[in-house]
């Protein structure tokens, strides 16, 4: 069983559901949803929203986040069949994902152009610290950041 820990800052949408229950074919894979809470607002976060045509400090007008974005995952991910744990972060989502002892590491978000370009993001941070590989897919698409 391939086991996969997905950090997130908001609910999965359908098609990152359909990603992960899929990606491995036939494989059974088990999942551990970690949903970093409300937005750490900076300047980096506020240029990305800028850069995106967002207002500073909205965030996508569509986003779930917190408890509710644990829940609406993890009940997505269950109806496809996939074993999986999901919680809230209590702090650090990067440290927290860090010390997961999974097969595979994803990240789902939005864009952070600003972020990725100068490396700050979640992927870079968790390459840097675990030496591992890391997916990072921007949320309800297909493309993949790095």
């Amino acid at each position: 069983m391939t086991s996969i820990l997905v950090l997130t800052e908001e609910a999965l949408t359908a098609h990152d559901v359909e990603r992960i229950a899929t990606l491995h074919g036939t494989d059974q894979v088990s999942v551990h949803l970690l949903v970093a809470p409300e937005d750490r607002r900076d300047l980096v976060d506020a240029l990305d929203d800028v850069a995106l045509g967002r207002l500073p400090g909205r965030g996508r007008p569509d986003g779930v986040r917190g408890e509710q974005a644990v829940e609406q995952s993890r009940d997505a991910l269950a109806a496809r069949g996939l074993a999986v744990t999901a919680q809230l972060s209590g702090g650090d989502p990067v440290a927290e994902a860090a010390g997961a002892a999974t097969d595979e590491i994803w990240v789902v978000t939005p864009p952070h152009l600003v972020e990725e370009a100068l490396h700050r993001d979640w992927a870079s941070k968790l390459r840097e610290r675990t030496g591992r590989p890391v997916l990072h897919f921007v949320s309800g698409t297909d493309r993949v950041v790095s």
